[in-house]
């Protein structure tokens, strides 16, 4: 209807049916530049020690970089294209994560599927940089991505009990 706008409209993106609120919370949050990333707190006048990344220290620690510009970021999306069996994921911000799913060649279920992991791979991005920052804990790509499998399962089987692969198809994303 001409006036109205649909759910992607109001807030960037589609939410997942299937991951917990926590991350679709973070994602919306994500997309709007809505987190405490050292550069959002210095553009509130917030003083932080310095406004480098906690991984690569190259760049200006932002939301975008956090989940898409850094080494580990990409190292991360590497990890899931392999993974789920897509081409090379290339995003640039956080609104290319956003979107990424509609242009993976996938469909139904699958669509889905992708759109979760990507939510969720991106809100273990930003635990990760968290527990960098705030408790010293260095997170290996391997880890994160291992992280996101296991989520992802778990929370996939809470969601739709009984229709599930078992963890074996999962880990290699046969999931159709």
């Amino acid at each position: 209807m001409p006036g109205q706008s649909n759910n992607a409209d109001q807030f960037g993106f589609k939410w997942s049916k299937w991951v917990p609120n926590k991350c679709n919370i973070f994602m919306w949050r994500a997309y709007l530049d809505r987190l405490p990333t050292k550069t959002a707190l210095i553009r509130r006048n917030i003083h932080v020690e310095n406004d480098v990344c906690v991984w690569c220290e190259e760049a200006e620690e932002s939301i975008d970089h956090i989940i898409t510009g850094c080494s580990v970021s990409a190292g991360v999306w590497h990890g899931i294209s392999v993974w789920c069996r897509i081409p090379e994921i290339y995003v640039f911000s956080v609104k290319d994560v956003a979107a990424l799913h509609e242009f993976c060649a996938a469909e139904g279920h699958k669509k889905s599927l992708l759109q979760g992991i990507f939510i969720i791979a991106s809100w273990r991005l930003w635990r990760a940089r968290n527990e960098k920052l705030f408790s010293g804990k260095n997170s290996t790509v391997a880890d994160i991505v291992a992280d996101v499998k296991t989520l992802a399962f778990l929370w996939y089987k809470h969601r739709f009990k009984g229709e599930i692969v078992e963890w074996e198809r999962w880990r290699s994303f046969d999931v159709m």
